[in-house]
């Protein structure tokens, strides 16, 4: 079916791609709430940025890239610190109407009217031809 399984070694509550998902989503709204960035903004900065990226690889893989020829260990010496020094500033935002109304006008904004069939649409037909890219690679 061309799934890839991954081993969970210890159980936690919910799916592990659902977890990280949840983890980013939930900065994601906090950027929103703050009025860091506009709804489509936010979907933007991951869609055209680490998305593109998590698409061929994962976060531990990208950030070895991203250490150069040192790798992994060189980024965890020369990037790291700046990189944790975000993490006391991430968001656990309160979901609250007011935000949820705002977040959904966002939305309906970014989509310009297109359907949840639409974009369901070409969401599938984007994940077919970037699959089959994927599996030329290797």
């Amino acid at each position: 079916m061309g799934k890839h399984p991954i081993l969970l070694r210890k159980e936690v509550p919910g799916h592990l791609a659902n977890r990280l998902q949840a983890a980013l989503w939930r900065e994601a709204v906090h950027l929103v709430a703050e009025g860091v960035a506009s709804v489509a903004d936010v979907d933007a900065a991951i869609s055209e940025g680490p998305g593109l990226r998590w698409a061929l690889m994962g976060p531990h893989a990208t950030f070895h890239l991203a250490g150069g020829e040192g790798g992994y260990a060189h980024f965890m010496h020369h990037l790291m610190p700046a990189v944790t020094s975000w993490w006391s500033s991430l968001g656990n935002p309160e979901v609250v109407p007011e935000l949820q109304r705002a977040l959904i006008a966002g939305v309906q904004e970014e989509v310009g009217g297109a359907s949840v069939q639409e974009l369901a649409r070409r969401r599938d037909a984007a994940l077919t031809r970037l699959l089959e890219a994927r599996q030329q690679e290797g």
